[in-house]
């Protein structure tokens, strides 16, 4: 079985002003507290939705870099729908 690509939030924090890189699964922990752990281990303080994303946190970014891709299964490509016109 292939390792799954984990599901990422991005929650703008209200203490640090910028936007972290939270798990599905931490999000759905801290969710009653409003407070998650992103990737890079900072606790997030969840901003007013209302608010602007800040800068990505440049700490999660290089531990998303870092981190080996999930699955080496191709990327499905969408097709394009041929819109013909028939008179």
């Amino acid at each position: 079985m292939s390792p799954v690509e984990p599901f990422l939030v991005h929650i703008r924090c209200d203490t640090d002003g910028y936007t972290h890189a939270v798990t599905e699964e931490e999000f759905a922990a801290g969710r009653h507290e409003g407070r998650f752990r992103a990737v890079c281990g900072h606790v997030v303080l969840a901003a007013p939705m209302i608010e602007e994303p800040g800068r990505f946190d440049p700490v999660c970014r290089d531990v998303l870099r870092a981190a080996p891709p999930a699955s080496s299964v191709p990327q499905q490509e969408r097709r394009r729908l041929r819109w013909r016109s028939r008179r």
